[in-house]
C-alpha cells in the first residue's frame, strides 16, 4: 500500500474547530480498512484521538437492501448503505454547529438486527476514519473534511475476497458469482455516476 504519510500530515496540520471527518472509499477488498486501521495508528502515536466507524455497521435491514433483489447490481449500489443514519447520526454530528454526539454502529448485517451504539461525545480535536462503501455518494460527500478513494483492480478484488472468504460463503464458487454478477457492476454503476476520483482528496492504489 502507498505511503500513508501525506494524508496524515494534512489531518494533523488541518485547521479544522470540530472533529475532522475523513471518508474512506473503495470497492469490496480493495483495502479501505487496512488504510483506516493504519491511518489510526499513526495518528494516535502523533498524539490524536481518533474514532473509528464502518460504514458495514450502517448497512439496511434486508428488507431495504435487496427490495430490487438479493442479487441486483443496482440495488446494491442504491439501497446497501443507509445514508440518512450515516448523515444524521455520525456526519453531521460531527460537523460545524454539530452537538458532537454520535453513533458508531446502528445495524449487524450479518446477524441482520439491529445494533445502535451508545451515544458518544466527540472532543473537537478528534479525526474520524470511516471507511466504507459508496462513500462520494452526493448525499453525503460534502459531510466529509477529506476523503480517500482507495483504487485496486475488480480481479485484485475477487482474489481478495476468495482468499478470506470474505461473505464467509460456505461456497467460493457462489462468493465469486456474487461478485461478478452483484458487486462488480454495481460498482460500476456507482463510479460512473459519481466520479469518486474527481471528488476525492487522496487516491490510494493498491
Amino acid at each position: 500500500m502507498n505511503d500513508i504519510e501525506p494524508i496524515v500530515n494534512t489531518l494533523l496540520s488541518a485547521q479544522i474547530d470540530h472533529p475532522i471527518r475523513v471518508g474512506i472509499d473503495g470497492f469490496c477488498a480493495s483495502g479501505k480498512t487496512t488504510l483506516a486501521d493504519a491511518l489510526a495508528t499513526t495518528l494516535r502515536r502523533s498524539g490524536r484521538s481518533v474514532i473509528r466507524v464502518s460504514a458495514d455497521d450502517f448497512q439496511n435491514p434486508p428488507e431495504i437492501r435487496w427490495q430490487l433483489g438479493a442479487k441486483s447490481a443496482e440495488g446494491f449500489c442504491r439501497f446497501q448503505i443507509d445514508f440518512d443514519t450515516l448523515e444524521s447520526k455520525l456526519l453531521e454530528p460531527l460537523g460545524p454547529g454539530g452537538n458532537r454526539k454520535y453513533r458508531s454502529t446502528w445495524f449487524d448485517v450479518r446477524q441482520s438486527r439491529p445494533n445502535i451504539s451508545e451515544e458518544f461525545t466527540a472532543d473537537s480535536s478528534d479525526i474520524l476514519l470511516l471507511d466504507g462503501l459508496f462513500l462520494h455518494n452526493p448525499q453525503i460527500r460534502n459531510y466529509f473534511d477529506f476523503t480517500v478513494f482507495v483504487s485496486a483492480d475488480y480481479e485484485t478484488c475477487v482474489r481478495r475476497a476468495l482468499e478470506r472468504n470474505q461473505e464467509g460463503m460456505i461456497s467460493l464458487s457462489d462468493l465469486e458469482q456474487l461478485y461478478r454478477l452483484k458487486y462488480i457492476p454495481g460498482y460500476m454503476l456507482y463510479v460512473n455516476e459519481t466520479n469518486p476520483e474527481e471528488h476525492t482528496s487522496f487516491i490510494v492504489r493498491t
